[in-house]
């Protein structure tokens, strides 16, 4: 039970932590859009503005990608699950947790290795290597793995409780 409280603690203050850097990105978003309204009124426009908003949402995207992952917010066609008796329905539950688990670190594995073979291309106004822009995905779907993990593990954990409970 050791290592579901660890998976647990790390999930939330992931979950946690991206919130925050995931405002502060958008908040940056908004600066950055805000300074480039300003600037192409009364002065000359930015040049890297658009890039840079383009990015940081990239980022934000992956990122929230595992919050809303965390909270149970993707969309879901539950029709199936809804029809079958709840033992069956927690069972299905644990395959899809299982399944984006799955998908979520092969994305990194391969993400990782793709980081690795990727030049030395860069972005055209900030000159940004594009190979951390692409890292975005590693992180998020790596965040989204350990929030995979942690579902799994506590409803497989509660359903081996309730089992006993039964009993």
């Amino acid at each position: 039970m050791g290592f579901v409280k660890s998976v647990h603690k790390l999930s939330e203050t992931l979950d946690k932590v991206m919130e925050y850097i995931i405002f502060v990105m958008l908040l940056l978003m908004v600066i950055i859009t805000g300074a480039q309204i300003v600037c192409r009124m009364f002065f000359q426009s930015l040049q890297w503005s658009e890039e840079a908003t383009r990015y940081l949402l990239i980022w934000c995207s992956m990122l929230g990608a595992g919050c809303v992952y965390k909270h149970g917010g993707h969309i879901a066609v539950t029709v199936l699950q809804d029809a079958v008796p709840a033992g069956v329905k927690r069972g299905m539950q644990l395959l899809v947790h299982a399944l984006c688990f799955v998908l979520c670190v092969a994305v990194v594995f391969y993400g990782v290795k793709y980081f690795g073979k990727q030049g030395t291309q860069l972005s055209p106004s900030l000159r940004w290597p594009m190979r951390f822009i692409y890292l975005g995905i590693d992180f998020g779907c790596g965040f989204m793995a350990v929030h995979a993990l942690d579902a799994f593990l506590q409803l497989f954990f509660r359903l081996t409780n309730d089992t006993e409970v039964e009993s």
